[in-house]
């Protein structure tokens, strides 16, 4: 059964959802570096983040919503997935500036950078990655913060640590679900795969507020 479309738009409910996302996006990275503003390593670390989130969802939209090719169909596939590592490092980013320094930060800055700009090249240079290998990187790089838990529970706070647990939680359950392709609800509008998108959405949005709303405040006050 093909998928439904809109006018020469393929995928709508993905193309408008991370549309609508990136917009969100554009507009938080604003509010990010306006809140940032007067300090050089807070609006560093806003940009670093907010244009991230600006450019996976940008790409994602255009890779899901526009009927490319063959070859440039590949080519964005592999470019989007790409761009989760890029949001992961820059999410993790604000918070690492907030609650680490001297060598536990750049340690902390070099592990995770390191992965991602690995999984980045991987996934734009080689034609076929596996899955599992993808996956786990970027299970690893989100998950490894769990290894300075007590300094960014010091730093900015039990609900902090609530909101990142929660939007790791959300990506986390977003990819076991992609990969066992379930739920299959109503396969030419939403299924496993917009339940994916929704989930990341979903943990964009708490992990947003984790860096507006403790980051870069402590950040800009030291």
């Amino acid at each position: 059964m093909e998928r439904m479309t809109l006018g020469r738009m393929v995928n709508p409910v993905r193309g408008f959802l991370h549309g609508a996302a990136a917009l969100a996006a554009s507009a938080g990275l604003l509010l990010l570096v306006r809140r940032a503003w007067g300090d050089g390593a807070a609006v560093t670390t806003a940009l670093i983040y907010g244009g991230a989130l600006v450019v996976m969802y940008t790409v994602s939209t255009l890779y899901h919503s526009i009927p490319w090719g063959p070859l440039w169909k590949r080519r964005l596939q592999r470019i989007d997935h790409a761009m989760i590592y890029l949001v992961v490092a820059g999410t993790f980013t604000p918070v690492a500036v907030a609650a680490l320094e001297g060598w536990s930060l750049a340690v902390a800055l070099t592990l995770v950078w390191s992965v991602g700009l690995t999984g980045i090249v991987l996934k734009t240079t080689l034609r076929d990655v596996a899955t599992w290998l993808s996956v786990t990187l970027q299970l690893v790089m989100g998950w490894v913060v769990i290894l300075w838990i007590p300094q960014i529970l010091d730093s900015l706070g039990t609900s902090a640590v609530a909101f990142i647990a929660l939007g790791g939680i959300c990506y986390t359950i977003g990819v076991a679900l992609f990969l066992m392709r379930r739920p299959r609800l109503h396969h030419r509008i939403f299924s496993y795969h917009e339940v994916f998108h929704l989930l990341v959405v979903t943990a964009s949005i708490l992990h947003y507020v984790v860096v507006f709303r403790y980051a870069v405040p402590v950040i800009a006050s030291t």
